[in-house]
C-alpha cells in the first residue's frame, strides 16, 4: 500500500508524482486540513443527508493520503481502479474523494483564478463564491500585474455521441473534439479563467463574451496574437498589442516581421504557464471525466499552477 510516509522517503519521485515538493505538500496540508474538515461537517448536517452526523463508515486513511491520491490523479492521470489498488480503495470511494471530497476544498485554500460566468453561459447556473471576487478586485489588490497576456487553450475529450454536440466541439484548428477555456495570465500566474465552450467557438467570440476586458483599469499592457483582429479597435482605451497580420498583396515589411518577433518574445510567457497547467496530465491527455466538472478541475491545478510558482497559499 502506497503512503504519504513511504513516498517522502524519496523526495523526487514525491514531486514527480504530485507535482509538489515535500515542503509545499506539508503547507498545503496544514492548510487544507481544517477547510476539508470543517466542509466535511456542513455536508454531513446538510437537511437532505439522511444520516445522522457521526454515522456510517469511518474512514480508515488520514487527510494526507487522500490529498495524495487527489494529485496523483491530476499529475498522472491513471485510473481510478489502479490508485484504488494503491490506497487499498475501492474505485466509487476514489471517485467521490477526488470529486466530492477534496475539490471543494483545494478551490477554497488554493490560489486560484477569478472564474466568472460567460455571456454564452446558462444564466441558471450558479457561480461559486471565491475569495476574490473579480478581475478587478485582483487588479486592484495586486497593481504590480501590469502586463496582462491574453490565449485560449483547448484540451481534447472522446468523441461525443449526440450529432449536434460532435459537431458543436469539432475544432477546425485542432481537427479533434475539444474544449476551449481562455487564460489570462501575468507575472507568470493565471489571473482568470474563462468557463470551457466548445471547440468551435473562436478565439475572439471567447474573449467578447468574457468580459474581462471591461474590467481591465487603463493603465496595464494587454498582448494578443493574431487570432484577436479588431479587439483594438472595439476597445480604445486599452493599449492593446498584436501582432501585424499580412494581407493579400500586402506581404509583411521587415520592420513587421522584427515587431512580430519581439510580440512572440513578450507572449511566450503565456504558452511557458499553458505548459505547466499541462505538466499536470489531466489537462494535457484526452479529458475522460465528467465535462460538468472540467472547469472545477481546471481551476484546481491552475491554483496548484500559481501556488508552484508564487509558493504562497494566498493571493
Amino acid at each position: 500500500m502506497l503512503s504519504t510516509k513511504k513516498l517522502k522517503r524519496r523526495p523526487k519521485h514525491f514531486q514527480n508524482f504530485t507535482g509538489l515538493t515535500v515542503v509545499q505538500f506539508d503547507e498545503l496540508l496544514a492548510t487544507l486540513e481544517p477547510a476539508y474538515e470543517r466542509l466535511e461537517r456542513e455536508r454531513k448536517l446538510a437537511k437532505e443527508r439522511k444520516r445522522s452526523l457521526g454515522a456510517g463508515r469511518k474512514y480508515h486513511s488520514a487527510v494526507s493520503e487522500r490529498l495524495l491520491l487527489t494529485l496523483m490523479y491530476y499529475r498522472l492521470y491513471v485510473s481510478q481502479m489502479l490508485l484504488g489498488y494503491l490506497f487499498n480503495l475501492d474505485d466509487s470511494s476514489v471517485s467521490r474523494e477526488i470529486q466530492t471530497r477534496m475539490l471543494p476544498a483545494l478551490l477554497e485554500v488554493l490560489p486560484v483564478p477569478v472564474q466568472q460566468e460567460l455571456l454564452l453561459s446558462d444564466p441558471q447556473e450558479k457561480q461559486r463564491a471565491k475569495r476574490i471576487g473579480s478581475l478587478e478586485e485582483l487588479l486592484k489588490k495586486h497593481p504590480e500585474f501590469e502586463d496582462i497576456l491574453i490565449d485560449a487553450t483547448e484540451q481534447e475529450v472522446r468523441k461525443p455521441k449526440d450529432k449536434l454536440v460532435r459537431k458543436q466541439r469539432y475544432s477546425g484548428k485542432r481537427k479533434k473534439h475539444t474544449l476551449k477555456t481562455q487564460v489570462l495570465v501575468s507575472n507568470r500566474r493565471i489571473l482568470h479563467l474563462s468557463k470551457h465552450v466548445p471547440g468551435s467557438v473562436n478565439d475572439l467570440t471567447v474573449l467578447r463574451a468574457s468580459g474581462v476586458l471591461k474590467q481591465l483599469p487603463n493603465s496595464p499592457t494587454v498582448r494578443v496574437d493574431r487570432g484577436y483582429e479588431g479587439i483594438d479597435l472595439e476597445h480604445p482605451e486599452l493599449a492593446i498589442q498584436k501582432p501585424i497580420r499580412a494581407q493579400r498583396n500586402h506581404p509583411l515589411t521587415s520592420f513587421g516581421k522584427v515587431y512580430n518577433q519581439v510580440m512572440s518574445s513578450l507572449r511566450i510567457e503565456v504558452e511557458h504557464v499553458l505548459a505547466h497547467t499541462q505538466k499536470y496530465r489531466l489537462l494535457a491527455d484526452i479529458y475522460r471525466g465528467r465535462i460538468a466538472r472540467y472547469d472545477d478541475t481546471f481551476l484546481a491545478i491552475a491554483g496548484l499552477t500559481n501556488f508552484r510558482v508564487a509558493n504562497n497559499l494566498s493571493w
